[in-house]
């Protein structure tokens, strides 16, 4: 039974970094005849697709990116439902796109990846937390300082809604991997250079 849990766990953690090593972002840009990594912020994410191609190829990546996290946790959880092996699922979706296989492991900040996986394992928090960043956006025009809240704000909402300790955990260390990579974003932040959508 263990071995047959550990095969499990193991095809669809690497069917899940798979699926995250796909740049919808790079793969849609290069079908537009754009280089995305010489615009803006030369990031492969949502954001970025959105100063280079639009709102609607921008709500596209994102939804495709969300799909890459959600899918497989979701996945994980139907077939295993272990709380600490679904999120290590959704963990290798967001590996995937932060450090994907396929471009050389040069990738997104994972964002919209995250919030699939947070959608699948607690709808409550996403509920919360996506239209709170979209009202921070429209406000502020500033996705970093809405991804920034919305880290700071995941593991507090998953405990105040009793979810198990596992999701905490690994929600504050996905939180703390995307604070990480939003890191110059954070310095700009603080100096009031920050590039706005």
């Amino acid at each position: 039974m263990l071995n047959n849990l550990f095969f499990k766990t193991s095809f669809l953690f690497l069917g899940a970094y798979l699926l995250g090593s796909i740049s919808f972002a790079l793969i849609i840009s290069r079908f537009k005849k754009i280089d995305l990594t010489k615009i803006g912020s030369g990031n492969l994410g949502a954001t970025n697709v959105y100063r280079a191609l639009g709102l609607k190829y921008a709500i596209l990546v994102f939804f495709l990116d969300a799909c890459k996290g959600y899918l497989p946790t979701l996945i994980a959880i139907k077939l295993i439902n272990i709380p600490i092996l679904n999120l290590g699922i959704g963990i290798g979706a967001i590996l995937g796109h932060s450090l994907p296989i396929f471009n050389k492991f040069k990738g997104g900040k994972s964002v919209a990846t995250s919030l699939g996986v947070l959608f699948a394992i607690a709808p409550k928090i996403f509920i919360i937390l996506f239209p709170l960043g979209i009202i921070i956006i429209y406000f502020t025009k500033l996705v970093a300082l809405a991804t920034l809240i919305g880290c700071f704000l995941a593991p507090i909402l998953l405990y105040l809604f009793h979810y198990p300790t596992e999701y905490i955990l690994f929600i504050t260390c996905i939180s703390i991997f995307i604070i990480y990579r939003h890191k110059k974003n954070l310095i700009r932040l603080f100096q009031g250079k920050e590039n706005k959508v």
